[in-house]
């Protein structure tokens, strides 16, 4: 399978931002949870063309006119998703992970239009790095508040981690981890070269919390020196 490109994207910033809501919440009713199998090994780490120094970042629902490969441009997309799971009474604090969901409708790439993710369990997370020579990187990185709340009710951030793979990938190219209520630095991303994934979110439901709609957002940040 061939995911190479001709054309380079115009000129962005040098910096981006792009926040996901996450929610746990305590209540009576199981989420329902499906993942796609996967058959192919194939990793999503794509080349782009050299051209002024750029970068583009998608989390979730995002902006192109066109696609990559048909010399479309990256567009602002204030959208904030959110990611959620609903844990039955009887279930809560058990240590049983529950499987969470996504509002995000984000299954393809802009890069070529390629069917790379699954929602509402999978989130797109990707981008691209571009120089004038090839020379340098970016840092992807995401930072999470200590812990979601609900009132004077916490539940720490750490509770919330995810696995990260995508259709015809089964190489975490954006590693699989967890929130660690700081920030993480999720990878690199060379010069000339386009990254992505899908990730699935799960609540380790480790401890019995108060009932409530606990809600916390984290941000996403991509940046080039």
């Amino acid at each position: 399978m061939n995911r190479t490109a001709p054309k380079a994207p115009p000129e962005s910033t040098a910096r981006a931002r792009s926040v996901l809501g996450l929610a746990a919440f305590s209540a009576t009713a199981a989420a329902s949870f499906a993942l796609l199998p996967i058959d192919l090994a194939r990793a999503w780490v794509l080349t782009i063309n050299s051209g002024p120094k750029a970068i583009f970042l998608q989390v979730g629902n995002g902006s192109y006119s066109g696609t990559y490969q048909s010399g479309g441009t990256p567009l602002n997309n204030a959208t904030i998703n959110t990611v959620s799971v609903t844990v039955p009474a009887n279930q809560v604090g058990t240590g049983t992970a529950q499987a969470m969901t996504s509002n995000s409708t984000q299954s393809v790439s802009f890069y070529d239009n390629f069917a790379v993710c699954n929602p509402p369990s999978q989130v797109y997370i990707g981008g691209w790095v571009r120089t004038p020579t090839g020379a340098g990187s970016g840092t992807l990185s995401v930072t999470s508040p200590a812990s979601l709340t609900s009132g004077a009710s916490t539940i720490p951030f750490s509770q919330i981690s995810w696995t990260s793979t995508a259709n015809g990938n089964t190489s975490p190219d954006i590693p699989a981890g967890a929130f660690n209520g700081g920030t993480l630095v999720l990878r690199t991303i060379a010069a000339n070269t386009w990254v992505e994934n899908c990730h699935t979110f799960s609540y380790a439901n480790a401890a019995v919390v108060a009932a409530g709609t606990y809600t916390g957002q984290v941000t996403y940040t991509l940046v080039l020196p």
